[in-house]
This record gives C-alpha cells, sequence and structure tokens, in this order.
C-alpha cells in the first residue's frame, strides 16, 4: 500500500502488468518468489487488487473458460463490482481496514464462518465465541493498523493480550494452515473423478464453457506444468451442485 500511494495508477497500471506479464507462474517456489500475483495486484486499485488476489478463477482464466455465448449473457458484469460497492459504503481510507470490512461482508460469511459451523455443530461445538462477539468486534474496528499488524507480525493486539496465559512456542509459532494436498489427489486417486466431472455432459450441456479450455486445464494440471488444483476443486464443486441439487429439483 506504500507502494500504491507512491506511484499513481497510471505509472502502476502499465509498469506493474507488464511485469505480472512476463513474471512466470511460479507455483512450486517458495512463496517469497511468487510475486507474479503481487506485480498484477499492484497493477489495480487496492479493491481490485485484493478481489484479484483472492480469487480462484481471475479474469485472464474467466476469459478462456467462459464459452462465448455465456460472456455475451453475462453483458459485461463482472464480480468484482460487489466489492466496489462494499468498498463505497466502508467510510475508511485505512488499507488493512478497508480490507478487513470486505472480508467480513464477503469472504467471512460465505465461506469461513459457513464452512465452519457447519463442521463445528456437527460434532455439537461452537467455536465463534469469543472472537465474533459483536462487541469485540466492533471494538477492534476501531483500533489503528499498528496495533493489528507490527512489522511483519500479525493479530498483534491479540498475541500481545495472550501472552500472560500462553506460552510464546504456540503464540509465535509458524502459520500452519489446514491445506491438503488436492494438486496430488487430482493427478492420482482423484484424476479419474476429475476427468469425468470436469470433461463430462454436465458441464458442457450448460452452454457456459469454452471445452477446448477445461481440457487444456486438465491437461496442464495432469502433466504436472501447472497447479490447477484450486480451480479444478472449484470446477468440481459446481459440477456436484447441478448433479445434487439442480437436476433432482428439475426432477421433482
Amino acid at each position: 500500500e506504500k507502494m500504491r500511494s507512491a506511484l499513481p495508477l497510471g505509472l502502476r497500471r502499465p509498469l506493474f502488468s507488464t511485469l505480472g506479464k512476463l513474471y512466470p507462474k511460479a507455483d512450486w517456489a517458495p512463496r517469497v518468489f511468487r510475486a507474479k500475483t503481487t506485480f498484477e495486484g499492484m497493477a489495480r486499485t487496492s479493491v481490485e487488487g485484493y478481489f484479484h488476489s483472492i480469487s480462484i478463477l481471475r479474469a485472464p482464466m474467466r476469459r478462456q473458460l467462459f464459452s462465448d455465448e455465456f460472456k455475451a449473457e453475462l453483458g459485461g458484469y463482472d464480480a468484482s463490482e460487489v466489492f466496489r460497492e462494499h468498498a463505497a459504503k466502508a467510510n475508511t481510507d485505512d488499507p488493512l481496514a478497508l480490507i478487513q470490512y470486505l472480508d467480513l461482508k464477503t469472504y467471512l460469511v460465505g465461506d469461513i464462518n459457513t464452512k465452519v459451523d457447519r463442521a463445528s455443530m456437527a460434532h455439537s461445538l461452537e467455536v465463534r465465541e469469543p472472537l465474533m462477539d459483536h462487541k469485540l468486534v466492533e471494538w477492534l474496528a476501531t483500533l489503528r493498523s499498528s496495533q493489528k499488524i507490527r512489522g511483519q507480525e500479525g493479530k498483534y493486539v491479540l498475541k500481545k493480550s495472550m501472552e500472560p496465559y500462553l506460552p510464546n512456542d504456540v503464540l509465535y509459532r509458524p502459520k500452519m494452515g489446514f491445506s491438503v494436498p488436492l494438486a496430488r489427489w487430482f493427478r492420482g486417486p482423484l484424476k479419474q473423478r476429475v476427468q469425468e466431472s470436469i470433461l463430462g455432459s454436465r458441464l458442457a450441456d450448460t452452454g457456459w464453457f469454452n471445452q477446448d479450455y477445461l481440457q487444456e486445464l486438465v491437461r496442464s494440471h495432469n502433466n504436472g506444468s501447472r497447479d490447477y488444483s484450486a480451480s479444478i476443486w472449484t470446477l468440481l464443486m459446481y459440477e456436484a451442485f447441478l448433479r445434487n441439487v439442480m437436476e433432482p429439483e428439475a426432477q421433482a
């Protein structure tokens, strides 16, 4: 954001767009060397850059993935407009507060909370409290960004407040995440499932997808030249939605 502030968009857009196109897509490399998304984000406004960074099917891919007929039906609609509408109501010029507001309105309610609630309540567990208590959330929203992030340390005020109660090797251990080896599964035990679901008739019958591009996407992932696991997962879930929800409703 400091670089965004220092360079006007008219200069950043052509400079970082070019760098983003030239920089290789290094899915296999350590995070510090995977700068392509950063360059592409710097060529955009804060809101557009954040939308781009968290998108699974990004604009260049969508242009190839969707059929000409479906793109015509969309009439120029872009999902990033949802982010711009929320951003206009955020009432802040703090970049971190803006992103957190966008998360609160989109990612938190539409993804993380939904998944966690389903998984936890299936085992009669309540895991949202106390961090989702509305009074705590409202108070945290008043804090300065320097109280939330200090240098490279995230969740700064939370970690400092818990130091009397938790050891440092718990509070300050590296982020572990919850990822599973989708890329390997899709090239191995789930390879046939991917072939049948993504290249089968169900997605083709929608008329929404470019079949040649779907074949190229699956082929590139299978031969290891690219990691399209997140995109493949998204398409698998859409195919499952058609099979398990839309088709039974149509038959009923």
